[in-house]
C-alpha cells in the first residue's frame, strides 16, 4: 500500500471521528435548547410569587382588585302600590244598642260580653225603685238576635233610659272604620283595595275593600271617615279588635320598579347604575312615577332584562360583580 492510500484511509477515519463528535455536540445543544423552552413554558404558567408573568396577567390582576361587589335587580314588569297606613277598629255592621225602659240601678247582668242572645231575651235587670219604696226590678230585653259585642255597664251602675246597657250584633258581618287624613281625600273612593293586619296575628295580612266614604271632612280633626269590609270571613277576627290598615291609594301594573336606594341624583337628573355587557357600571338617566316606603316606579330609561345596581359603591365605568347572583 503506498503513501497515498495510507493518507486516504487516515483522512477517512479522521472524518468519521469528527462527524461523531459533531453529532454529540449537536445533540447536547438540542437538549439544552429543549430544556430552556420547557423551563420558559413552566414559568409562563406558574410564575414565582411576587414576579409578574406577563402584561395581560398583570392587567387581569389589577382589574380584579378594582372590581366592586354590588347587589343588583333584573328588571321585569311588576305591580307597585302606593299606600297610606292608618289605624282602625273592627265593628259589627249590624250592631244594635240596647236601652232600659226605665231609669235606676243595674242589679244583674244576665248576658255578658260574647254571649249569644235571641230577640226578646233578657240581658240585664234594672231596679227603678226609690229609697224607701218597694223593691222591683225591670228587665232589659234584647231587640235583636246576635252576640253581645259590648257591655259598657256593671252591676251597681246608675242608668237612665238613654244609657246603653249593651250592644248586640253579628260576629260574621264586620266592618273596619278608619279616619283618613284630608290630604288623601282626593284618592278616596269605593272599591279601593286595602290590606289589614292585627297584632294578635303577626305576619298575616287580610285583603279588604272600601265600601263607603264620608262626603264631608271632619272639621275638628281634618279627617274623612272611611269604612272597609274584609273580602273573606275569618273567625279569628272579632269586633273590638285593633286593626292596622294599609290603604292602596295608587296602583300600577306592568311597571318597572326599583328600590329607592338605587336612585341617585346627577346634575339634577334622577339616575341609576346598570351593569352592561362588559360587567361595568353605566349611569342611566330615568324618570320616576309613584312610590311607597321602599320602592319607586321607573316610567322611562330602563328596558326589561337590564340589571340595576341596588347597593354598592359603583361609579361610572367601574368593573362590578354581583354578590350572591341576581335578584
Amino acid at each position: 500500500m503506498d503513501n497515498n492510500e495510507n493518507r486516504f484511509i487516515n483522512n477517512k477515519f479522521s472524518f468519521r471521528k469528527l462527524s461523531k463528535t459533531k453529532m454529540v455536540l449537536l445533540a447536547l445543544i438540542a437538549f439544552f435548547m429543549l430544556a430552556t423552552i420547557i423551563t420558559n413554558i413552566k414559568n409562563s404558567t406558574a410564575s414565582p410569587k411576587g414576579v409578574p408573568v406577563s402584561k395581560s396577567t398583570d392587567q387581569t390582576a389589577r382589574l380584579e382588585a378594582n372590581t366592586v361587589t354590588v347587589s343588583a335587580k333584573t328588571i321585569v314588569p311588576e305591580t307597585i302600590r302606593s299606600t297610606v297606613k292608618i289605624n282602625g277598629e273592627v265593628e259589627s255592621k249590624s250592631s244594635i244598642n240596647i236601652y232600659p225602659d226605665t231609669s235606676g240601678k243595674v242589679t244583674e247582668i244576665v248576658k255578658g260580653l260574647g254571649a249569644s242572645v235571641k230577640k226578646g231575651e233578657i240581658i240585664a235587670y234594672v231596679d227603678p225603685s226609690k229609697p224607701g219604696s218597694a223593691y222591683a226590678v225591670n228587665p232589659v230585653v234584647s231587640t235583636v238576635t246576635g252576640t253581645v259585642i259590648s257591655m259598657p255597664v256593671n252591676p251597681g251602675d246608675t242608668v237612665s233610659t238613654s244609657t246603653v246597657i249593651g250592644a248586640v250584633g253579628s260576629l260574621r258581618d264586620l266592618k273596619i272604620t278608619v279616619y283618613v287624613s284630608e290630604k288623601y281625600s282626593g284618592y278616596l273612593k269605593k272599591g279601593l283595595n286595602a290590606f289589614v293586619s292585627f297584632t294578635s296575628m303577626p305576619g298575616e295580612e287580610f285583603s279588604a275593600k272600601v265600601t263607603s266614604v264620608s262626603p264631608v271632612v271632619n272639621n275638628s280633626n281634618r279627617t274623612v271617615e272611611t269604612v272597609l269590609e274584609l273580602d273573606k270571613y275569618d273567625s279569628r277576627i272579632k269586633p273590638g279588635m285593633f286593626a292596622t290598615v294599609s290603604l292602596v291609594i295608587q296602583e300600577e301594573d306592568n311597571s318597572f320598579v326599583v328600590p329607592k336606594s338605587a336612585i341617585k341624583t346627577y346634575n339634577t337628573d334622577s339616575t341609576v347604575f346598570v351593569i352592561d355587557e362588559n360587567n361595568t357600571a353605566k349611569r342611566v338617566v330615568v324618570t320616576t312615577g309613584i312610590s311607597n316606603d321602599n320602592d319607586i316606579q321607573i316610567t322611562s330609561g330602563l328596558e326589561e332584562g337590564m340589571q340595576v345596581i341596588t347597593a354598592g359603591s359603583a361609579t361610572e365605568g367601574s368593573p362590578v360583580k354581583v354578590a350572591g347572583g341576581n335578584k
